[in-house]
This record gives structure tokens, C-alpha cells and sequence, in this order.
């Protein structure tokens, strides 16, 4: 099976895509909804941090020590630490980024060794293009969820403080008083991988699914693969969301 042939694009192509962006950036100026400039930055920060990565993964994935691979996960995790706690968590805690990178760290290794060593079968488990975009693709549905789980735990625990001190008062335990509260915010925290997980193939085709695909990959092989890393997607968020849950 070959792959489609695809047009050679260009940063003229890029510039083209972006239109899209902007009229979505009038729109909700017009409205009034005050996102313009927050699209027009996201939309920057896209093009320099995908540019930027290009650069760097195109010498990564061609090198042959688990140290690079290691220590250029390690950084994903705390950038993606930081965009957690700082960008996608009003509520916050003392303590709250070491934390969440530890949390990070954990759900997210743990799952990508296990992927690529028993179920992609990668050898070393460490090998640059199977380790590196795994953790990318785990590491930016967790870190989704786990700043959802952080955030409505937290507001849970702050408007229903004076029913947690009532508990507590009567001789309920932290971990019974808080209980109902923790296991709501978990449930809406995974609600949306859920939710990708039953509609995945029915009405959307995912990206990694599509890459291949259109890099002809045969259709089988290519869902087979999806459906791997949507498990291990929805390992490594559940796992992060009942620790952020636990220590939050």
C-alpha cells in the first residue's frame, strides 16, 4: 500500500491555515468575548513551539543514548508542569509545582515504558520515535486532566468547607469527609477521555491514526496502533487524576 501523495507545504501554507485564526480572532472581538488576543497568542506560540521542536526532534530521534531520551522527556514533563499549574489551574497550593511534576513524571513514565516495552514492543523500550511522541501524546492528554481534577477538587474543597469541618467535627476521617467531593472531581476530570474513547473511530478519525495513514501504513496496523495509545492515554490520566485527587 503506498502512501498518498502529498503537496510539499511551505511556511506560505502555514500563513494561509492562520487566516482561519484570525477571522475566528474578529469574530470574538466583535462579541466581545475578549479570547482575540488570546487566540492571535496561542496561534504564535503554536508556530514557534512546533518550529522549535522540529529543530531539536529531528537530532533527538536519531540519537542512540537513553540519556538524551530520558532527559528530553524529563523536560516535556516540566514544561508541562508549568503550563498545568500555572496557565490551566486558577486555584492553586503551596507546593504545587513540584508536586504536579512528580504526579506528571509518574503517570506518564510508568505508562509509556510499559507501552513501549510489552505492547509496541520497541527495542530498547527507549528507542527515540517510539518513546518520545508517545510521552508527548500521553503527557498532553494528562496534563488536561489532571489540571481539571486539581482545579475542581480545590473549588469543591473551598464552597464546601463548612460542611467538611461538620464532618470532621462529628469523627469522620479527612479521607471520609472529603471522599464524595474527591471522587466527583475525578469523575468529571476523566469524563472527556471517556467520552474520546467511545466515539473514537465512529466520529472522529484521531491524528496519529490519520499520520499514518496518509504515510501508508496498512488500515489495520494503523487502527491497531491508535487503539494501544488511546489505552495508554487513558492509563496515564487516570492514574495522574487519582494522585492530583489524593495529594490536592
Amino acid at each position: 500500500m503506498g502512501g498518498i501523495e502529498q503537496p510539499e507545504l511551505t511556511w506560505w501554507n502555514v500563513g494561509e491555515a492562520s487566516t482561519a485564526v484570525l477571522v475566528a480572532a474578529i469574530v470574538s472581538l466583535c462579541l466581545g468575548t475578549k479570547l482575540e488576543l488570546s487566540l492571535i497568542i496561542s496561534g504564535i506560540r503554536c508556530v514557534i513551539q512546533l518550529s522549535l521542536m522540529g529543530l531539536i526532534l529531528d537530532d533527538v530521534l536519531k540519537t542512540q543514548h537513553m540519556s538524551v531520551v530520558v532527559a528530553m522527556s524529563v523536560v516535556f514533563v516540566l514544561l508541562g508542569s508549568y503550563e498545568t499549574v500555572f496557565n490551566r489551574t486558577k486555584k492553586t497550593f503551596k507546593g504545587m509545582f513540584p508536586v504536579m511534576f512528580i504526579i506528571l513524571l509518574l503517570s506518564n513514565f510508568v505508562i509509556t515504558y510499559i507501552g513501549t516495552a510489552f505492547v509496541l514492543k520497541a527495542d530498547p523500550f527507549w528507542d527515540p520515535p517510539t518513546f518520545i511522541p508517545v510521552i508527548g501524546m500521553l503527557l498532553g492528554n494528562s496534563m488536561s486532566s489532571v489540571a481539571m481534577a486539581t482545579e475542581r477538587c480545590l473549588d469543591q474543597f473551598s464552597t464546601h468547607a463548612p460542611m467538611l469541618e461538620t464532618r470532621l467535627s462529628f469523627g469522620a476521617s479527612r479521607y471520609e469527609a472529603s471522599l464524595p467531593l474527591a471522587v466527583e472531581a475525578i469523575r468529571l476530570a476523566l469524563l472527556p477521555v471517556i467520552t474520546q474513547l467511545s466515539v473514537m473511530g465512529m466520529i472522529n478519525i484521531p491524528g496519529m491514526m490519520t499520520g499514518q495513514i496518509m504515510a501508508g501504513t496498512p488500515m489495520m496496523e494503523a487502527v491497531i496502533y491508535q487503539q494501544c495509545i488511546m489505552f495508554m492515554i487513558a492509563a496515564s490520566s487516570a492514574f495522574g487524576v487519582i494522585m492530583s485527587v489524593a495529594v490536592s
